[in-house]
């Protein structure tokens, strides 16, 4: 089983319980298939903070091992030829989406398509990422952000083309996407935006009558928290699975009949909810349609 000290080279379609996955300690660029550190300096715009670039071919670059090369962010764009960060659309991180070795399996779909991606750490206010009621592909309860008041968690803002938005979509099943508009997020750089968007499905894990949150996900909330592998074992122990552990991850993953079951289990633990602070967008817009303020 996986709780602390996850391995960064495996993600949750390795195996569930790496699920949300390991977070970054600072915010970065996944560029080429690996991560490079970004300066979080306050009051710097994104476009104008500095990236300390990797070249080795560990997932975790510079995040791990040390660089001599550095180039702004804008000055990255424009040597890879790609749409500014002014073109492109705020979009909220949350949950496997951090992972790296997540991003290397969605960008592994569409090999074509760049994976210049940049991850900002961001605090959320009045929200908490929770584990939903129902479960993914690859076996586990994935996140959803939840109204939570009082409560702050540490999340990603990205800022994606309307292709890499594309390939997003379809890699997030049921959820929609929803805008927030209420000034609730800051980057830890101190940087807020109009208007930022997020996947969204309203339905969460209702455990002993509380929503129940991620132990890998930093954050200061009134929830309880669990790692991944301790939500299996107890939904394993709920439905009365007879096998071993690794027997109930590979039908969790594998056998329709047995998902089946489990999802009509879950479904008599769910929790619909409505968040006022996330509400239908009437359109996306990229930066340089919204104001930027520094807080």
């Amino acid at each position: 089983m996986y709780r602390e000290n996850k391995p960064t080279l495996i993600g949750p379609y390795d195996h569930p319980d790496i699920y949300p996955g390991p977070r970054p300690s600072s915010s970065f660029l996944y560029h080429n298939g690996k991560a490079h550190r970004i300066e979080e300096k306050e009051n710097v715009p994104v476009e104008k903070q500095v990236v300390h670039y990797a070249q080795g071919d560990d997932v975790t670059g510079t995040l791990a091992f040390a660089s001599s090369e550095q180039y702004t962010v804008e000055e990255l764009v424009g040597k890879e030829g790609l749409s500014s960060i002014e073109d492109r659309i705020p979009l909220l991180a949350y949950g496997s989406n951090v992972c790296l070795a997540q991003l290397r399996y969605k960008f592994s779909l569409n090999p074509d398509l760049s994976d210049f991606l940049l991850y900002y750490r961001a605090d959320l206010t009045d929200t908490d990422v929770v584990a939903g009621s129902f479960l993914a592909p690859y076996g586990a309860l994935p996140a959803v952000i939840a109204p939570v008041k009082g409560a702050k968690t540490e999340v990603w803002v990205t800022f994606v083309d309307r292709e890499q938005l594309e390939l997003l979509n379809r890699t997030e099943g049921s959820y929609v996407l929803r805008e927030h508009q209420n000034g609730k997020l800051t980057l830890k750089t101190g940087e807020q935006f109009e208007r930022v968007y997020a996947y969204y499905y309203p339905h969460a894990y209702l455990r002993k009558g509380s929503f129940v949150r991620f132990m890998d996900i930093p954050g200061e909330s009134k929830l309880p928290s669990m790692w991944q592998a301790d939500l299996l074992n107890e939904i394993k122990t709920m439905i009365g699975y007879g096998g071993h552990r690794e027997e109930f991850i590979h039908e969790l993953r594998w056998d329709g009949s047995f998902r089946k079951k489990m999802t009509t289990m879950l479904n008599g633990l769910d929790e619909t909810f409505d968040h006022p602070d996330w509400v239908e967008p009437k359109g996306f817009h990229t930066l340089k349609e919204m104001t930027r303020s520094q807080k």
